[in-house]
């Protein structure tokens, strides 16, 4: 099936859903594999970059073998705001409206 997110709201390996092989655990219609997932789980347990990466150098392996998802482009989702309104925030997902302000002209 389609769907989407944001990297951004997903920076850790660890517990990125997306990222999750493990089947019937996971959302309904994503992939199992048994090689795959002792790997992902043990990135929180790595402390040095040279272990992450050597880690991820066997994950991605797997993955580019496996396929469990194929990306099929991006999206911007645009957005329109009066010149009135100041001080929004930006995100790289969604836009917050806490901090917005009305301009004093």
């Amino acid at each position: 099936f389609i769907t989407s997110e944001a990297e951004a709201n997903f920076p850790q390996v660890a517990t990125n859903p997306i990222l999750q092989m493990n089947g019937s655990k996971a959302w309904y219609g994503w992939p199992q594999n048994d090689d795959y997932e002792p790997l992902r789980t043990k990135w929180v347990d790595l402390e040095t970059l040279e272990e992450r990466r050597a880690l991820a150098r066997k994950m991605q392996r797997i993955w580019w073998d496996y396929v469990p998802q194929v990306l099929l482009g991006q999206y911007v989702q645009p957005i329109a705001r009066r010149k009135t309104l100041i001080s929004i925030i930006g995100f790289p997902s969604y836009v917050p409206f806490w901090n917005m302000q009305k301009a004093t002209n």
